[in-house]
C-alpha cells in the first residue's frame, strides 16, 4: 500500500519536473512590435496557477499537475495515509479535493476550460461540495454538513448478559 502511494506521487513528481519550460527574452522592452500600417496587438497575458494543499493528520500525500493558464486546486486531508491527486489540462479550472478519514485514494482529473468540481471523500463515500471550501479555513465540523453519513450511526445495538436472557 505505502510502496503504491509512493510510486504514484515519484511519478507525478517526475511528471511535474520533465514538462518543458521555455524562456523568452524580450527585445522590445515590454511594448508590442508596430509595423507600417498595422495596428498593434498586446498579447494576452497568462494568468497565474494557484495551488493549496492543507494536511492535518500523518503520513499523507497531495500532487497537483496543471497545465494552462488561470487554474485553481486545492486539497484538504484529514487523518492518515490518505493520497489525493489534482490534474487540470485547460485553463480557468477550479478543483478541491477534501479526504476525511484513514488510507483514502482520490483524484480529479479536469481537461478543458472553465471546469469547477468539489468532492469530498470518507470511508462511507464521496459527496460534491462547494469548490469555495478549499480556500476558505474549513475545519471538520464545518465539513459534516456535506460528508456522506455514517449508515450505521442510527443503530443502537444493546446486549444483555447470557444469564439474563430468557
Amino acid at each position: 500500500m505505502i510502496r503504491s502511494r509512493n510510486m504514484m506521487l515519484a511519478s507525478l513528481a517526475l511528471a511535474i519536473f520533465s514538462v518543458p519550460l521555455a524562456a523568452h527574452a524580450d527585445q522590445g522592452r515590454g511594448y508590442p512590435k508596430q509595423f507600417r500600417g498595422e495596428q498593434s496587438v498586446a498579447a494576452p497575458v497568462a494568468v497565474p496557477n494557484r495551488v493549496s494543499v492543507m494536511q492535518r493528520g500523518s503520513g499523507n500525500g497531495a500532487g497537483v499537475l496543471q497545465t494552462g493558464s488561470g487554474n485553481t486546486a486545492g486539497i484538504l486531508q484529514f487523518g492518515q495515509g490518505n493520497t489525493g491527486v489534482i490534474t487540470q489540462e485547460g485553463s480557468g479550472n477550479t478543483a478541491c479535493l477534501i479526504q476525511t478519514g484513514r488510507n483514502l485514494n482520490g483524484s480529479i482529473q479536469q481537461v478543458g476550460d472553465n471546469q469547477s468540481d468539489g468532492l469530498l471523500q470518507n470511508r462511507w463515500g464521496t459527496a460534491g461540495v462547494p469548490v469555495q471550501l478549499c480556500s476558505a479555513d474549513t475545519t471538520l465540523r464545518d465539513l459534516r454538513a456535506y460528508a456522506a453519513p455514517n449508515p450505521r450511526a442510527d443503530v443502537r445495538t444493546r446486549t444483555r448478559p447470557m444469564a439474563q436472557r430468557q
